[in-house]
């Protein structure tokens, strides 16, 4: 790894999307880090990330995890906060929205 690379997700945030991880073709995704958002703390070693996991619901800081890199090649990358925000914010509505179709016996494809 390069010196320009470490530490370059220091202080981001991310996301990591169950429904479209869980898809993907390529790769298996780790499902002990699917569905989770935080902020990137630090490198603890080379490929290995140490971040802060943000609570479901409420978005707050909950615990600290050492995360392999191969782990999080799905993960959406957030520049702020804002950004995770929006993005979560947008996820809740889709699922709203799915919900709301399902219980209408309305068939919504994605």
């Amino acid at each position: 790894m390069n010196k320009e690379a470490i530490g370059t997700l220091t202080g981001k945030f991310f996301y990591s999307d169950s429904r479209k991880t869980s898809d993907r073709v390529v790769g298996k995704p780790n499902p002990q880090t699917i569905g989770w958002s935080g902020q990137f703390l630090g490198l603890a070693s080379p490929g290995l990330y140490r971040v802060q996991v943000f609570d479901r619901e409420t978005q707050q800081p909950l615990e600290q995890r050492l995360v392999p890199a191969v782990d999080m090649h799905y993960w959406l990358i957030f520049e702020n906060l804002e950004g995770l925000s929006r993005h979560i914010q947008n996820v809740k509505r889709e699922i709203e929205a799915a919900i709301a179709a399902r219980n209408s016996g309305c068939v919504h494809e994605r």
